[in-house]
Order: C-alpha cells, then structure tokens, then sequence
C-alpha cells in the first residue's frame, strides 16, 4: 500500500500541483503577547523554481509565504523566523524570499558550508539572517566530538556578524559539548526541544545540563517540532457537556 510519502514523492517527481496546505478556519481565542514571534517555520516553494537537495530525507509538500501569512493572522503572530529546511541543502533562496514577501517582521536562519563565501555572508546579514543551522539529527551525526570541531568552525565564521548558532542535535551530544557552549562566544540555540524524548522524563540523562546552559543565559531552546519529542499523537480534549437545569 502506498504511504503518504510515497505519494508525495511521486508528485513532486511527475511535477503534479499539490493542493494548498490547510489553515486554522478561526483565530485563537485567547489574548496572544505583543509582537509574539513563531520561532521556527519553513517555506517550501515550487520544486521548479527552488530544486529540492538530491540528499535530502524527506520531500515536503509546498508551503508558500501567502500561506504563512494566513496561518499567522489567524494565530495572531507577528514576527517570525525563517529557517532554510535540510531538503534545500545550502541554497537559502527560498528562505530568502520567504523574507522578502514577509517585510521587515521576517528574520531568517541559512544553511551554509566551507564552500559559502563570506560575501554570501554579509549579503544574507543584510537580508536579515541573523545566525545559521547545525542539522545534526538529520545528517545522523550523534558524536559530541564532531559536533564541537562543527560549531568550533561555525562559530569562527558568524562571530563577526554577531550571529548565533541554531542546532538540531540530542541532548547526548549537547551534554557532551556543555564546556564548548559555556566557554563560546557565540550564543546557541537548540531547536525542536532540544532533542529530548518526552517519555523518558525530567531525569533523563542530559537533560540537567541543558538546563544549566540555559540558566546561565548561554543557550536558548525552541519550543519547535513537538511531534519529533513522543512517539503519541496530541490528546483531544472531550467536548465539555452543558449541564441541564
């Protein structure tokens, strides 16, 4: 029987339309902050127009600006940060029009590698990316060691724009790193909660030092991508029943 993502892939590769992603039919009913801000999205574009990475893990249906748009306005959001997916590889163009169409309320967070010149730096800085991403989880990378001559090297590049380091790794590897992170002048930023499985609990092992990090006002987590932290779908509250007088 064909999957979901079977079928996805098959309509990217045969260049079908996807139908548009749904959005919330009515805003939030409760008060939203001045200015709240969604941490983390992506845009997905057409695939003729941002060719997705031959490498990448997954092939995502499109998700546009407009889209976005209209998903914030019922959310009552504000601001938000764009980061380029793992699909796009270090193309951040996508991301970068995403910006674009936004306006001034948009940040945005690249993917770049040994080969990205500093003159894509200073460009995207004028754009308004304000730090880049360390997908480790997806790349499989779980050795601490490999992840600190990484961030080590990232951090070399980004300090001059004082940019911070977004991560997508396990709390293995950031507890492995807790030293590097302390000792840095580069602020991180743990995406997706930073890793952690919500069925193992507040003692799992590397979760004090994640908290340590963040006490100490060197790192920062996302509340991103809840569905990466169980293995359970989201509970559905029962409908409350009016009582009858």
């Amino acid at each position: 029987m064909l999957t979901r993502r079977d079928i996805l892939i098959q309509a990217v590769a045969a260049g079908t339309a996807f139908a548009k992603a749904s959005q919330p039919s009515t805003p939030v009913s409760f008060d939203v902050p001045p200015h709240a801000c969604d941490c983390h999205t992506h845009i997905f574009g057409d695939p003729a127009k941002y060719p997705l990475w031959p490498g990448r893990g997954y092939t995502p249906e499109p998700a546009t600006p407009d889209e976005m748009a209209a998903l914030h306005r019922a959310l009552r959001l504000e601001r938000v940060v764009i980061v380029t997916p793992s699909v796009y590889g270090t193309d951040n163009s996508a991301t970068l029009d995403g910006m674009k169409a936004r306006g001034k309320t948009a940040r945005g967070i690249a993917v770049i590698d040994d080969k990205t010149p500093e003159s894509a730096l200073d460009t995207m800085a004028r754009a308004g990316f304000r730090g880049i991403r360390l997908n480790l989880t997806n790349s499989g990378q779980n050795d601490p060691a490999i992840a600190r001559q990484r961030f080590q090297s990232a951090a070399g590049r980004v300090k001059r724009h004082d940019w911070h380091i977004q991560m997508n790794t396990t709390l293995r590897v950031i507890s492995g790193m807790k030293e590097t992170f302390q000792q840095s002048a580069v602020t991180v930023v743990f995406d997706h909660f930073a890793g952690l499985d919500a069925a193992l609990g507040l003692e799992q092992p590397g979760f004090a030092d994640l908290l340590d990090l963040v006490r100490s006002g060197k790192a920062y987590v996302k509340l991103s991508g809840a569905y990466h932290t169980s293995k359970h779908p989201p509970i559905t509250p029962m409908p409350r029943r009016s009582r009858k007088r």
